[in-house]
Parts: structure tokens; sequence; C-alpha cells
């Protein structure tokens, strides 16, 4: 596949992210750092093992506590 390169400015870069949406933007943030990517697996499955323990809060009663 052929490649193609180009200089582009770091605020370029930064400007041009900040117009894309939030789900976009965060896509892109877990894309390039494969350590948050897996920091936040490692989190989803922590957060079910802990629901399936019967461990969670019903959103329902969080103005309870």
């Amino acid at each position: 596949m052929p490649q193609i390169t180009f200089d582009l400015p770091f605020d370029k870069i930064v400007e041009t992210v900040k117009r894309l949406s939030e789900e976009d933007q965060e896509r892109l943030l877990f894309t390039i750092n494969e350590d948050f990517a897996g920091a936040l697996g490692k989190m989803k499955d922590e957060a079910w093992k802990e629901h399936r323990a019967g461990n969670s809060t019903s959103l329902n009663n969080l103005d309870a506590e």
C-alpha cells in the first residue's frame, strides 16, 4: 500500500480533533493509546464482575444514597 506523508503542525492537529464529535474523540484516544484501551477494558470487565456479584447500585437508588 502506498504511503502519503505530510507535515502538519501539532496545533492544527489539536484544532482538527476538537471539531470531532465527543464519540469520535474518544475513539481516537483509544485507537492511538492502546494502554488506555486496555485499562478501559479491564475496568469494564471488573465492573461487570462486581455487578454479577451483586455489588452494584441501581441508577434508581442513586438519589437515595
